[in-house]
């Protein structure tokens, strides 16, 4: 186990203790299907979380959310796109964390408009995005 515990090895369900099965149990049903490094990420999250701000707890739970809630491919998708921002310059980046802002500050009817307006053509692939 204490391998484990330096994230060295990919847990199976099993092995997690009771407070890291209950933050991550949205993943419960597919954690044993997920890849080794996905398991090592999100138990070290899970062990980290009781030493998060609340701001960053309540981020934490929606992100485990919204992710359990993605297929494998949108999984796959959202990777890219983060891989992809990661490598803009930072100006860029910061450019679009602006953006990103002002989009979620507008009223849902004109956000809903604007994803209309700019969803890619079926099978294409669209601009990246920011991360949520």
């Amino acid at each position: 186990m204490a391998a484990q515990a330096q994230g060295t090895t990919a847990p199976a369900w099993s092995q997690l203790s009771a407070d890291q099965k209950h933050l991550l149990a949205p993943l419960a049903k597919e954690w044993d299907t997920l890849e080794p490094e996905s398991r090592k990420r999100w138990s070290r999250m899970a062990t980290r979380y009781p030493t998060l701000a609340p701001d960053q707890q309540n981020r934490f739970k929606q992100r485990l959310q919204e992710w359990s809630k993605l297929t494998p491919g949108e999984r796959g998708q959202a990777r890219e796109r983060y891989k992809e921002l990661r490598n803009l310059p930072p100006e860029r980046r910061k450019e679009l964390r602006q953006r990103w802002h002002e989009y979620q500050q507008l009223p849902e009817e004109q956000r809903q408009q604007l994803r209309e307006q700019q969803a890619p053509p079926p099978g294409g692939k669209g601009d990246a995005r920011p991360p949520r």
